[in-house]
């Protein structure tokens, strides 16, 4: 009786978390995309800002809704006191440790700042930001009373996050399936019977919600018939590591432009100015670029571009988005990426066109759209799964598998696994170390050190610290000055042989020692040849010594912090 009940409390739980993270999303991702579309409408309808030079008249609206955008991005930033906006890396971060608290502050203004920008028509995406929206979302949920009180507690905090994320995904694209599978291969990065029942109706009631309350046409349109596939593959199989090349270009020049943006000399508050000037001024030229870009994604998908413009887009898409995003203009690249491999696909079903070979066009572009934006968000199945619920085709989705894998594997060798991977990397953290090293690597050793070691005096006589040693059963013992500095170790055998002498002759003036600041992964490389009892633990700048470890002791706080890493990937 006890089980059922435990498992009917089980199941109650995770409809409500996850009917309430899925609903939550699926009201503001909803929210969000109108709002950017009535902005977008208004610039597109402004013409109080064109001007006739000669025999053309050009449009500054572009521009001028950039600086605006700006201007919110900064006044935002200020608003909230915070140093830096968060993305999808960040909540991949959070699920892999559990000691640097997430920051709902941060995750909250990074989602005003990428409407904005977006609204103002800057070239980035809406769906990252929507994404750690989502995780900041299930990160609040996770803090309401009611989860002690109901026994919400029961789910750790990187299943209210997953939920979040995966409600994201799938109001977003109306995708539910492919939000369940990017929770888990992106955020997650395993698969627990734990996590995905709760993940499973947040993705599922978002799509629900999204349906019923926001009726609406799917954003991308995918209606031709795909041809076989044996018609299709030798053509991706070559074409796809041009889509590699692709991903990777557009992933390297955001990375420069972040490191242009930071070397520049100029005051921190003008470097959003700077960004959506360049970005407003290539767009007066090549409007099809700016903002998230879906109609040109349509047409592109549908062959309506020619071969000049196809170029111009895609190169210009490429710099507009890393001026955004590197000069501080506030957004996603998923979007991006999606419009620069669909770009990179009717360019190549162009060349294909001129051959002969029509009937690969559609396919072709919509793999190539998966492809770069599978490498740039690290999730290959979740790419090809948007592309089945989307296109609803067996034969579109298997043509976007094989794209996706081959241009994932190349960049993945080339670049890294993806570009939050990447941004992680720079700041010193490795994701595919796992959850594990992360753990040790965020632990410290301080906690740990104890303070019922023996302590010796450099003159002190030999036969007294042994019998200060028997006393307390231990084998080893510490020479210290008045100020608790670290002179030398000596060991009992040390000691017997020492005798009526001073223990300054016979210690060992250059011990194994562990710092305050060390963590546990960097103890383990230490002690890696230590044979003894324990090892002292000081400070790094004086040498004060705080205590002493056991290395018994330290091997059990590496092993639980394993287990408890194991027991959420498992569990």
């Amino acid at each position: 009786m006890n089980k059922i009940k435990e498992a009917i409390a089980e199941v109650f739980i995770i409809f409500v978390v996850g009917g309430l993270i899925g609903v939550s999303l699926a009201v503001v991702s909803n929210l969000f995309v109108i709002g950017v579309q009535w902005f977008g409408q208004q610039r597109l309808s402004s013409d109080m800002f064109n001007v006739t030079l000669g025999s053309h008249e050009v449009s500054f609206s572009s521009l001028i809704f950039l600086w605006l955008a700006a201007g919110a991005v900064i006044a935002i930033k200020k608003t909230f006191g915070i140093a830096k906006w968060a993305g999808p890396a960040d909540s991949m971060y959070a699920v892999h440790q559990l000691n640097v608290p997430f920051n709902v502050k941060q995750g909250l203004a990074s989602t005003l700042a990428a409407f904005a920008s977006v609204s103002g028509g800057a070239s980035v995406g809406q769906y990252g930001p929507i994404v750690h929206f989502g995780a900041t979302m299930g990160i609040i949920i996770s803090r309401l009373q009611l989860r002690k009180r109901m026994g919400f507690n029961r789910l750790p905090r990187e299943i209210y996050l997953g939920c979040g994320v995966a409600a994201a995904v799938s109001a977003g694209f109306n995708a539910p399936i492919a939000g369940i599978i990017f929770a888990h291969e992106a955020i997650l990065r395993h698969f627990s019977v734990r996590a995905i029942a709760p993940i499973t109706v947040a993705s599922i009631m978002a799509s629900t919600v999204s349906g019923y309350l926001f009726p609406h046409t799917v954003a991308f349109k995918i209606s031709a018939t795909a041809p076989a596939l044996a018609e299709v593959v030798p053509f991706l199989i070559v074409l796809s590591p041009l889509f590699a090349l692709v991903a990777i270009t557009f992933m390297w020049s955001l990375r420069y432009a972040t490191k242009v943006a930071g070397s520049l000399s100029v005051p921190p508050m003008t470097l959003p100015f700077i960004g959506a000037t360049i970005c407003g001024v290539i767009g007066m030229w090549v409007p099809q670029a700016l903002g998230l870009g879906v109609p040109s994604i349509n047409e592109m998908i549908a062959g309506q571009y020619l071969v000049p413009l196809l170029v111009t887009v895609l190169i210009a898409k490429i710099v507009m988005t890393s001026a955004c995003v590197g000069f501080g203009v506030f957004g996603g690249v998923f979007s991006p990426a999606l419009f620069i491999g669909v770009a990179a696909g009717a360019l190549s079903t162009a060349l294909l066109s001129a051959f002969g070979f029509d009937d690969v066009a559609s396919v072709v572009t919509v793999a190539a759209m998966a492809a770069v934006s599978a490498a740039v968000i690290g999730a290959p199945l979740s790419a090809v799964l948007i592309v089945l619920e989307l296109s609803q085709s067996y034969e579109y989705a298997v043509a976007a598998m094989i794209a996706v894998m081959v241009c994932s594997l190349i960049t993945h060798r080339l670049f890294g696994h993806s570009f939050f991977d990447r941004q992680l990397l720079d700041r010193g953290i490795d994701l595919v170390k796992g959850r594990e090293v992360i753990a040790l690597e965020h632990q410290v050793l301080e906690p740990f050190a104890k303070t019922d070691f023996v302590r010796a005096e450099l003159v002190q006589p030999g036969h007294q610290v042994r019998a200060e040693m028997e006393k307390r059963q231990h084998t080893e013992a510490y020479v210290l000055d008045e100020q608790n500095v670290l002179l030398g170790k000596l060991s009992i055998y040390q000691a017997i042989e020492c005798g009526e002498r001073p223990v300054g002759n016979f210690m060992d003036t250059d011990p194994i020692v562990l710092y305050n600041d060390d963590n546990l992964k960097e103890a383990m490389v230490k002690v890696g040849e230590f044979v003894g009892e324990s090892l002292p633990v000081v400070s790094r700048q004086k040498n004060i010594m705080s205590g002493s470890i056991p290395e018994g002791e330290l091997f059990q706080a590496v092993i639980e912090i394993q287990n408890q890493a194991r027991t959420i990937e498992r569990d």
